[in-house]
């Protein structure tokens, strides 16, 4: 079903894609149709309820088509698993509905200008104001970074040795972007800086425990 996918649905227009970076959200919510968008969601919140392995395979067989679309299905895919393992039950019915049927795009937000991918060398810190956090850094290279109504995972440090993770959703005031990265390649997804400005994030969007 997936080499099916690829071979009819993403293969055909992948150079065209490319060339224009554009960014093929109508493709990737067929592609939902078929359970690609929550291969490893439970079945319980509306996933597929499969495994890496099969997961994997199915990555593999999309990238014959698309190699940028099987990357970013493969990171939307790992923000709706998160939400399903880590979140609460208000977080799932919230999130993951429209994740799964890709209605909604996510993106994992954890790369830095200055320390790269190290979680215990980033600087985005969330002060702990009572009842939200205030956010304050950047985030680079963010696959999706942009795209309206865009779901955001963001590591961040809570403390000098504490990183936790926070949803943050598209229209948050002080959540801003840069411009799409000239890429040689990988152009059917925008890459963009993600930049937070004093983001008052609700504490009911910390995904799992502080310092999880």
């Amino acid at each position: 079903m997936a080499y099916r996918f690829a071979s009819e649905e993403l293969d055909p227009k992948a150079a065209e894609w490319d060339q224009t970076k554009h960014f093929p959200v109508d493709v990737y919510q067929k592609a939902a149709e078929l359970g690609f968008g929550a291969i490893y969601v439970s079945e319980e919140n509306g996933g597929c309820g499969l495994g890496r392995v099969e997961a994997s395979l199915i990555f593999e067989a999309l990238s014959t088509g698309c190699v940028g679309s099987s990357a970013y299905l493969s990171i939307h895919n790992m923000v709706a698993w998160m939400i399903d393992k880590y979140g609460s039950k208000e977080q799932q019915d919230k999130f993951l509905p429209q994740l799964s049927t890709m209605e909604r795009l996510s993106s994992y937000c954890l790369t830095e200008p200055d320390s790269g991918s190290d979680a215990q060398s980033m600087k985005s810190f969330a002060q702990d104001k009572g009842d939200h956090y205030l956010l304050n850094g950047s985030k680079c290279f963010i696959s999706g970074a942009g795209t309206p109504n865009q779901l955001y995972l963001v590591m961040v440090k809570t403390g000098e040795r504490e990183t936790s993770c926070l949803i943050l959703e598209d229209g948050m005031k002080g959540l801003t972007y840069g411009a799409n990265e000239n890429k040689m390649g990988w152009n059917v997804q925008p890459t963009r800086i993600v930049n937070f400005d004093d983001v008052e994030v609700p504490k009911e969007n910390l995904l799992g425990k502080q310092g999880q």
